[in-house]
């Protein structure tokens, strides 16, 4: 009755309410990756671009074509681009020498082997040239090799039409399966059939330049430098006048 008397006239108190099951604090968010900061461009002398400029000249006097987004731009200016990106004459011994005291061949192999497309994944720095990595087709599936044959034709622009089927062949080579490739081209190239590899078979060139539309002289050259391919499509008297500038012989190309 007291009790009951209490709570009428709010005299008796709640009892305080429980507290809560103790919970751990969640973790804290993640640090954001570390990232370099951005190197600016380095600066080049104006003699510095004369000597990439007639590198470039020279090269492209021989038989190489830039590829199409330089399209509309000034000789002077493809060359100011190259000559200024970070990766430009990294193959050098000493990357601090200004670039007038690179040789004109050592220019000219610099740009030829396009440290740029090797940096920043340009495939198309020049048309008719183009750096392949070829150490890593261990276990590469049907859209690897698909992508390499369409680059391997739109190199040569000979070809109308670049359709390419890939299926994988069971059996072949130390991996225990190939692939065969069939083109729909015209003029048409017979399907080649591989094993795969750790490595691409750069021989298989020699398959796509038998289908070569009549007449045309121009074929894929193919100059290996350890952990990737440079690739040309050009006729004998431009790869000699392209050898004679990079001071290789014309069977290195």
């Amino acid at each position: 009755m007291i009790g009951w008397l209490r709570r009428v006239f709010g005299q008796e108190r709640p009892s305080p309410p429980s507290p809560p099951a103790w919970e751990p604090s969640p973790p804290p968010p993640p640090l954001p990756a570390w990232e370099p900061e951005p190197q600016p461009p380095r600066r080049r002398s104006e003699a510095e671009i004369d000597a990439v400029e007639a590198a470039l000249s020279g090269l492209i006097a021989a038989g190489l074509r830039l590829g199409p987004h330089y399209e509309g731009m000034d000789r002077r200016a493809v060359a100011r681009a190259m000559a200024v990106h970070p990766e430009f004459a990294v193959g050098d011994a000493n990357e601090t020498l200004p670039l007038t005291e690179h040789g004109s061949d050592a220019l000219s192999i610099d740009i030829l082997w396009s440290y740029r497309a090797l940096a920043d994944e340009i495939e198309d720095e020049f048309a008719n040239a183009a750096i392949f990595v070829d150490h890593c087709y261990d276990g590469a599936d049907e859209d690897t090799y698909r992508a390499l044959f369409a680059r391997l034709i739109a190199l040569a622009g000979v070809w109308t039409g670049r359709g390419i089927t890939v299926s994988r062949v069971p059996g072949l080579g130390p991996y225990g399966h190939g692939f065969r490739v069939a083109f729909e081209t015209q003029p048409a190239i017979a399907p080649i059939t591989f094993p795969a590899d750790k490595n691409f078979d750069w021989s298989l060139l020699e398959r796509l330049d038998a289908c070569r539309p009549a007449g045309e002289t121009r074929r894929f050259r193919i100059a290996a430098d350890g952990g990737a391919g440079l690739v040309l499509f050009v006729d004998d008297a431009e790869a000699r006048t392209i050898s004679t500038r990079l001071g290789w012989g014309p069977d290195d190309l």
